[in-house]
């Protein structure tokens, strides 16, 4: 693979191009991949107020109360989109572990499984969650890749 940097002052900001002879899976990923290393904050309100925060601080989004909120270590940030287009948009760092909730996959200290069937999802921060069983075969691939 053959990488160029060009240089001009017609460009106001940065511009990703990659070429090839025609579309295949390694480009689609590394589409994916410059992607998501290029998008690495994502906007939350905190109070009104819109803040930057970067992704790999998040350890969850979830929806609570009809509205989706990002947790951090130290915050809890109201976000301004739906589960399902951060589920898109976050898909190779966030998988999601039930309808209401999408974690970090990086920030998964351990998973129990009880006699009862239910996943207990403990996350850094001490935050504790549950897996629904629909989503097991989801998180598993997605930690297998990982």
């Amino acid at each position: 693979m053959k990488i160029s940097f060009w240089i001009h002052g017609k460009y106001e900001e940065p511009e990703i191009v990659i070429c090839g002879a025609k579309k295949t899976r390694e480009l689609a990923e590394l589409k994916e991949v410059i992607a998501e290393a290029v998008n690495e904050k994502i906007t939350v309100y905190d109070d009104g107020d819109a803040v930057q925060i970067m992704r790999n601080e998040v350890i969850r989004f979830y929806a609570s109360r009809q509205r989706v909120y990002a947790q951090t270590a130290d915050e809890t940030y109201l976000v301004r989109a739906r589960l399902y287009e951060l589920e898109e948009t976050l898909k190779k760092q966030f998988v999601r572990i039930s309808n209401s909730e999408i974690v970090n996959a990086k920030k998964i200290r351990r998973m129990d499984t009880s006699i009862s069937g239910t996943i207990h999802m403990y996350l850094q921060g001490d935050i504790e969650t549950y897996v629904s069983r629909r989503y097991v075969s989801r998180i598993r691939d997605s930690l297998m890749r990982k």
